[in-house]
């Protein structure tokens, strides 16, 4: 006898609801949060076994610094060398992570990729019960859109410290350890303090400069050369991905000739006015950074959520630097996270486009950057698509803060 359904119930609609339920268990389930994440990182992890050439170079330099640093002797001297030196007792503790010390980092990276993952489940979820699950969906998702990057880079450290930064805005002392613990791996997670109320800020400082002082001072009885990091790399140029050399990029797109040149291990443009380009946008930069600490110390921006802050100023310090290294999107997607663990959020359209930006960087790199090297027309057209999506990121979060700024609207409780 063929099914006939119940007067009133058509079939399309029972399966769309089944759907529409299905879907819904999955957006809310943190179960199904971690399996993505297992599956995404899996498909991460063979494209990195895949190309090993393309991802895996700067892991390698990493394992040579770990063979000195067993040795408690910083890479002095080394002109790849720049990072602050709680960088070093990082790339250390790969030596005990086995043999191999490129393994051991990879390792040590997916464990601190999923540290922020379950760090965004339990915030999410102690804010609010609906949507309790979106910050972390957005890491799964970003993360996949970075790709194998995240795994081969040293990025994804200080990022975890910086969102556990932002995360623990409501919390000063402890926020301020994170921020102080990620400006010994790499300066910029100081930024986060700006994440802090004005009434607290002064806590988060004070929390933060004791413990970026106690970390030096035991690195340095640790090890020697730990500073090492200040004189180095004092003279880099506009690197070919960065913001202030998207007019030499169209020129060479378009026939000029131009000068590329490998420093530091990076491409960089020798041009005429490339070091007064990159001198503008560092002092434009520096200004808005200025402009936002102003804001905060004179309390207008209580309005806007941490994370809303601490994308902004990191999309600041990305779009305004020299270097805009593909695996600096990690940093951008990390911030992006901690916006949508709260629900006041007013950066939802951004975090999205900060989505499509990453996903096109991981397809210039490493697949498109010889051809984007001999500035190839699609390469090229990509790359000022990238930096377009940058400022259009950039400019919209200003425009929220500084509308926020000049409206005191009272935020509503979260």
């Amino acid at each position: 006898m063929p099914f006939t359904p119940r007067r009133g119930l058509r079939f399309d609609h029972y399966a769309w609801a089944v759907l529409a339920r299905a879907f819904g268990w999955i957006r809310h389930s943190a179960v199904a949060v971690v399996v993505a994440w297992v599956l995404s990182r899996a498909v991460m992890l063979w494209q990195l076994n895949g190309n090993p050439q393309d991802f895996l170079p700067d892991v390698r330099l990493y394992a040579t610094w770990t063979i000195l640093l067993a040795d408690r002797q910083f890479p002095v001297g080394d002109a790849y060398w720049q990072y602050p030196p709680g960088a070093g007792v990082l790339f250390y503790l790969t030596h005990f992570l086995g043999p191999d010390p490129v393994n051991g980092f990879v390792a040590l990276a997916i464990a601190a990729d999923l540290g922020l993952l379950v760090m965004l489940l339990v915030v999410g979820h102690r804010r609010h019960d609906v949507g309790s699950t979106n910050a972390a969906w957005l890491w799964v998702i970003g993360g996949l859109a970075v790709g194998p990057i995240m795994m081969a880079r040293f990025d994804i450290f200080p990022t975890v410290f910086a969102a556990a930064a932002v995360l623990a805005a409501a919390r000063p002392w402890r926020s301020g350890v994170w921020a102080g613990i990620g400006a010994l791996l790499k300066v910029w997670p100081i930024l986060m303090l700006a994440t802090v109320s004005r009434r607290q800020l002064p806590k988060a400082a004070l929390s933060a400069i004791v413990t970026i002082g106690v970390g030096l001072a035991a690195i340095n009885v640790w090890a020697t050369g730990g500073f090492s990091f200040l004189g180095q790399q004092g003279g880099r140029g506009l690197q070919i991905e960065s913001v202030g050399s998207i007019g030499y990029v169209i020129s060479g797109m378009l026939g000029k000739p131009v000068d590329i040149v490998l420093r530091y291990g990076a491409f960089e443009f020798q041009e005429p006015q490339a070091e007064r380009i990159g001198l503008l946008i560092t002092v434009i930069g520096l200004a808005l950074f200025c402009a936002i600490g102003i804001l905060r110390l004179s309390g207008r921006l209580e309005q806007l959520t941490p994370g809303d802050i601490g994308l902004t100023l990191i999309l600041i310090a990305v779009a305004t630097s020299r270097v805009y290294s593909p695996q600096y999107d990690v940093w951008v997607m990390g911030m992006a996270a901690t916006c949508l663990v709260d629900r006041r959020t007013r950066m939802i359209p951004v975090v999205w486009t900060v989505v499509a930006l990453c996903a096109l960087t991981s397809l210039i790199f490493p697949w498109l950057y010889g051809s984007l090297l001999h500035l190839y027309p699609l390469a090229s057209s990509m790359q000022v698509l990238r930096i377009a999506l940058l400022l259009v990121c950039t400019v919209w979060a200003l425009i929220i803060v500084f509308r926020s700024a000049r409206s005191r609207t009272v935020l509503p409780a979260s």
